[in-house]
């Protein structure tokens, strides 16, 4: 948890911006599902008036509590069960959370809760020459000795299907290509994060930082890793 806190970071103005053009009005009403830390959630309160964040890690909620100034309501709840009565939102958003859903279960929670002319925002960035994980590519090797197939999060590839299937009727997808620049105490604390690394054993996780540390010298430039991301943001009606 220490290590999700210190080192995850939050999305460029790009993707905000793209957000609050999707769903322009600063009085919507916005549910931000698998919040996690609340690094979003607080983000988005920052334009909107009226912002709930969600996750089902108590752990998670006591975290984004503690973060920011604005004033927003905080609940545990995992996404295939939310405690709201129908039609309660104009915007949900998930960011970098929608792979650990039960695509089916989740999506149709989300179709109830909001409004008749609701909308959804699904959001990750990803390495395009990794393997389905937003890793270095040094760090995915690495892995790999403790683990030849890396589980997928969830089996099925997010697809326009996963949210048509359970009732919306416009999906559309926008993606960037962007260069994230970490120092390298950066990059492997966030690697730390990653839920990758709890797949190992203790003994195992020392090993792989000690392996990590030293790769990553091999791709520093003035200090600083380059990791070569894509961003991808799924815009979903009802």
């Amino acid at each position: 948890m220490d290590a999700y806190v210190k080192y995850r970071r939050d999305y460029s103005d790009t993707v905000y911006n793209l957000i609050y053009s999707f769903c322009p009005d600063s009085a919507s009403t916005v549910l931000d599902v698998g919040c996690g830390t609340g690094l979003v959630t607080h983000h988005l309160a920052g334009y909107y008036k009226h912002v709930t964040g969600t996750d089902k890690s108590p752990e998670m909620i006591d975290a984004a509590k503690n973060i920011g100034v604005h004033t927003i309501s905080f609940v545990v709840a995992p996404t295939e069960r939310l405690p709201f009565e129908n039609g309660s939102f104009d915007l949900v958003t998930a960011a970098a959370a929608y792979h650990w859903f039960d695509y089916d279960v989740a999506g149709r929670e989300i179709i109830r809760v909001l409004k008749p002319n609701g909308k959804l925002c699904a959001l990750w960035k990803y390495a395009p020459s990794s393997v389905n994980a937003y890793l270095p590519a040094f760090a995915v090797e690495n892995l790999q000795r403790f683990i030849p197939e890396i589980p997928k999060t969830n089996k099925e590839p997010v697809s326009k299907d996963v949210f048509s299937r359970v009732g919306f009727t416009k999906v559309e997808i926008k993606e960037f290509d962007f260069d994230d620049v970490y120092s390298a105490e950066e990059i492997l604390g966030y690697v730390q994060s990653h839920s990758t690394f709890n797949l190992l054993e203790d003994v195992q996780k020392e090993e792989y930082k000690k392996l990590n540390a030293k790769s990553v010298e091999e791709y520093l430039t003035d200090g600083n890793f380059t990791f070569k991301s894509r961003m991808q943001i799924w815009f979903i009606e009802k």
